[in-house]
């Protein structure tokens, strides 16, 4: 058929078409689009995706990982949340134009429930832009402060009182990384270049400050720790490249070592941790989860890991090594039960894992999302 023709019998249909409805169609009704106000009820799993223009967290229910809902932020977003999980917070930068320009950092703070945003903060230019881990957002014990890390590379922690929603102090801390907030009253310990740790203890109103500086702790050339950390009763615990435990106590306003284990000493395979979030907690069954590699050398402990072990931090041994893969951080997260959940460091992938106590807390999985970006966090409410 001729393109003329073909012209013609478009026209002739559109001939034939009706100029007016019936008079019995029903009348159309216009869709009208929606937000549902608030997310659906039950326990969540939080993970950080981090972008360079806006980083994302991810709410998903632990029931079936149901995505449910997410907040967004700036570029290189840290984020912590509240201990009933209704409140997250991201510290983040805004550059005028995305990738240059004049910069801004903005401590965000989230309604979980309704994913809306309740309050901005303007920070100092200074904040992180380190992977995102824990240890660089975190909240006071009262939760009435916020601490986060700066670098320029100059070293310094931001405090902001959430309640006057304003900056009130920064500490210099040259040299020293990481922040692990007291149990009680104000304060926190952060690790230093020569393996010792320094705790600051802060004023009610975060005005002022002093600290005490630990002895060595650790051979920052032969057995360095991981920026990630969990409490065991009251003491902070460290995992080590070569998979060696360091238990603290930061009760006394100075960081102390109180017990050191050598979980990987003795077995095959030259095995170490590897990751990002290479420990969590099941306080409830007084067992540490940690990501392990074997064949450990230069630079692998950023690899993500083949087996997570199962360790009874009462009876000091290996419960179970459940074989994984490239899963570079756990959370354990407290739901309908208890599972641990893994980021995928290779393929973007948050992995549930059923935990199984009478075959030593070995782990079997049991679903998966793959559809966010490259995350290394994972959250839960305690």
């Amino acid at each position: 058929m001729s393109r003329k023709s073909t012209v013609w019998f478009w026209l002739a249909g559109l001939a034939l078409l009706p100029v007016g409805g019936r008079a019995d169609e029903a009348a159309f009704v216009p869709e009208v689009v929606s937000v549902k106000e608030r997310m659906s009820p039950g326990p969540n799993v939080f993970v950080n995706q981090m972008d360079m223009a806006a980083s994302t967290i991810y709410i998903f229910s632990t029931k079936d990982l149901i995505l449910k809902g997410n907040v967004s932020g700036g570029s290189w977003g840290l984020a912590t949340l509240s201990r009933d999980g209704n409140t997250a917070y991201m510290a983040s930068g805004f550059l005028s134009r995305v990738a240059y320009g004049t910069g801004e950092d903005v401590l965000q703070i989230f309604d979980v429930p309704t994913n809306t945003v309740k309050k901005e903060i303007i920070l100092p230019f200074k904040l992180t832009q380190y992977t995102p881990d824990a240890s660089q957002l975190r909240l006071s014990a009262d939760e009435k402060f916020i601490y986060i890390q700066n670098a320029t590379p100059a070293t310094s922690v931001t405090v902001v009182d959430l309640e006057k929603g304003r900056v009130v102090k920064e500490i210099p801390s040259p040299g020293c990384y990481g922040i692990y907030p007291a149990e009680s009253e104000y304060g926190y310990s952060t690790i230093c270049s020569d393996g010792s740790f320094v705790t600051f203890k802060l004023s009610p109103d975060g005005q002022s400050f002093t600290s005490r500086k630990s002895e060595k702790i650790f051979d920052v050339d032969e057995d360095p720790i991981f920026l990630a950390s969990d409490r065991v009763n009251s003491d902070l615990v460290f995992l080590s490249y070569n998979g060696n435990i360091y238990r603290l106590s930061d009760a006394s306003g100075i960081i102390k070592r109180v017990d050191f284990i050598p979980v990987a000493k003795g077995i095959a395979g030259n095995w170490g941790a590897s990751g990002y979030g290479v420990i969590s907690y099941d306080s409830a069954a007084g067992v540490m989860f940690m990501t392990m590699s074997s064949n450990r050398h230069e630079g692998s402990h950023h690899h993500g890991a083949t087996e997570i072990w199962a360790y009874d931090m009462k009876k000091k041994k290996i419960l179970s090594r459940s074989p994984v893969k490239d899963i570079s951080t756990i959370a354990v997260v407290k739901g309908e039960q208890t599972n641990l959940f893994g980021l995928d460091i290779k393929k973007n992938i948050i992995v549930k894992y059923d935990i199984n106590p009478k075959t030593g807390y070995s782990l079997r999985k049991s679903g998966q999302r793959t559809d966010f970006g490259f995350a290394t966090m994972i959250m839960g409410a305690h």
